[in-house]
């Protein structure tokens, strides 16, 4: 495995050499940066067609799909989100988000074969629906987390403590291990989600309705785990 990046020092000069010496390459850069790598990485395959794999992986997808219909056929595209995050030690069992390209969605289930040759499990989905689901899963956490930070810091509420405050007071500090202009970008691309979230707030928990839908050993093997979590 090797890297190339334009702000630190990589294995590489510039995306050609990257190219010509990989099988698989992976762009792993800020949603900025990646169109922009897509769209030279794309002129580069076309006076150098050669069998690889190139995907993403980076959190939201819409924008990014479309620049995929510019390679070569011998490449194989498609845009990849791996659902877990640094800290795994393996791939085994892991899921691995695979969005197809329209018109090529051969080079999708090439892409998905190689995932699962490592371990992972593979789901396929569409950039829009993607998108919008991230926008629940990790945009929504991600605000209730650091605003609800914001709260307990603005009015001292670790002295008063209590274990659903820890909790939530611990994921909004680890939201924050992310940068700024990640968190920043999250929020913003998740602007929809969240505001249809802020109304549900609004509204009462339906609790006849979550406990018909969780088990009592569901919710008995929830609360267990809760508290491993906070344990020091």
């Amino acid at each position: 495995m090797r890297f190339y990046s334009r702000h630190a020092k990589a294995d590489f000069d510039n995306l050609e050499d990257m190219y010509e010496w990989a099988d698989v390459l992976i762009l792993a850069s800020s949603l900025d940066s990646i169109p922009q790598q897509l769209e030279e990485l794309a002129l580069i395959a076309s006076r150098q067609p050669k069998n690889a794999i190139i995907f993403d992986i980076a959190t939201f997808k819409r924008e990014l799909i479309g620049l995929y219909k510019g390679f070569p056929p011998e490449v194989k595209v498609a845009s990849v989100h791996p659902m877990f995050g640094e800290g795994v030690e393996s791939f085994n069992g892991q899921l691995f988000l695979v969005i197809p390209v329209e018109g090529r969605e051969d080079d999708a289930e090439h892409i998905a074969n190689f995932l699962r040759s490592l371990g992972g499990r593979v789901e396929f989905v569409s950039a829009e629906e993607h998108d919008r689901a991230m926008g629940f899963v990790i945009g929504v956490p991600y605000f209730l987390g650091l605003k609800y930070l914001e709260l307990s810091l603005k009015n001292n509420l670790d002295r008063f403590g209590g274990t659903s405050h820890r909790f939530l007071t611990t994921y909004g500090r680890a939201v924050l291990n992310d940068s700024p202009e990640f968190i920043a970008e999250v929020l913003e691309r998740s602007r929809g989600e969240i505001e249809e979230f802020i109304r549900e707030l609004g509204k009462e928990p339906d609790l006849e309705y979550l406990l018909g839908k969780v088990s009592c050993e569901e919710i008995k093997k929830a609360y267990r785990k809760f508290y491993r979590v906070l344990e020091p």
